[in-house]
């Protein structure tokens, strides 16, 4: 399948603003609270996003805001990251303790040798899917991608089952060109017609494509991935077999914090985003309030991962003959560190 990299799809002064921009949020991390229940030494705690600070993020910087890492005996300190794929194989190397990603970037990991599990949910359901201008196209079903440029971020692992899903839905996945692009530019890819469809993300950016789509005087349509055969857990929290192995207690204090903080997020998502702005100052309001009402969709119900929903992220890397397909089901994850509780 033919591939074009970003150079060949977007200006340079596009390249420059975008890694300006990513390395001004990436200077911006928010002070962790300096204080501990009982007084006591906190430990440090290096959590990846997956990506800059958005509000998909708020139940971390809420917990942080609010003293509930500090509680738990935690400094935490959230870095901004480059898609699951890296993400997760950075996070196998011992640079985090722990991060955002997803069941496929993890099973790949485990495939290449690695030791990545998840221990949390936070998208219970597949946040992505593919975005298009209803001014442009009309489509309803994968079958209407047929024909169409397909753009999507580098490192997403979702662009390694693409094929397979298309099949899955009886497209060819010869008659969609597949486009990898840098994440910083897809919506604007999009929207300025270089691509047909692009990937598009619940709880990240597809509050980006509707205020892009607003201002250029368009509308957003989307195809949910999960409502054509797509199943699978979206994001969760991981770290590696070795920190479980070493430290669960620090495993179970982070999530029991982290929880909070989300539960606290969907309660009053604009206080939420008056936590994450007053550290962020330069990111869009409305977009971000997006962010965060969206995850908390996202995240309604239980954290605990159905081995059986595990199992079809497998299904679909051996239909798609990637590395993983092969793994069982608990590879990939432990219920362990949640005691049962569901979203609060």
């Amino acid at each position: 399948m033919r591939r074009a990299t970003l150079l060949r799809m977007m200006p340079g002064l596009a390249v420059i603003l975008a890694i300006a921009v990513v390395t001004l949020f990436s200077a911006l991390r928010p002070e962790p609270v300096a204080r501990a229940a009982g007084g006591g030494a906190l430990t440090p705690v290096r959590f990846n996003m997956s990506w800059l600070p958005q509000g998909s993020m708020a139940g971390v910087f809420v917990a942080m805001d609010r003293g509930y890492y500090a509680d738990a005996g935690l400094r935490v300190e959230a870095m901004r990251g480059f898609g699951g794929t890296r993400t997760v194989n950075e996070l196998d190397r011992g640079m985090f303790e722990f991060g955002y990603v997803d069941p496929l970037s993890v099973a790949m990991n485990r495939a290449s040798g690695g030791h990545a599990r998840l221990v949390g949910g936070i998208n219970m359901r597949f946040p992505a899917g593919a975005c298009f201008v209803r001014e442009r196209h009309r489509i309803d079903t994968p079958a209407d991608l047929a024909g169409l440029t397909f753009g999507a971020g580098l490192n997403s692992a979702v662009q390694t089952l693409l094929p397979a899903w298309l099949r899955r839905n009886g497209v060819d996945p010869a008659r969609v060109r597949q486009i990898q692009l840098d994440p910083a530019v897809v919506v604007a890819a999009l929207i300025e017609g270089k691509v047909d469809a692009a990937e598009c993300w619940l709880g990240n950016s597809m509050a980006l494509f509707q205020k892009r789509a607003k201002a250029a005087g368009v509308t957003i349509g989307r195809l949910d991935y999960a409502d054509f055969g797509f199943d699978v857990y979206g994001s969760g929290i991981a770290t590696r077999d070795a920190l479980i192995a070493r430290d669960p207690d620090l495993v179970r204090r982070f999530l029991a914090a982290t929880y909070r903080g989300y539960a606290d997020a969907a309660r009053d998502p604009d206080a939420a985003l008056a936590i994450i702005r007053r550290h962020f100052p330069l990111l869009d309001a409305g977009v971000t309030r997006q962010q965060i009402v969206e995850t908390a969709r996202l995240m309604a119900g239980t954290h605990r991962f159905d081995p059986a929903r595990i199992a079809r992220t497998t299904d679909f890397l051996k239909a798609a003959g990637r590395p993983g397909g092969d793994l069982p089901a608990d590879a990939l994850f432990t219920n362990e560190f949640l005691d049962g509780k569901a979203a609060q």
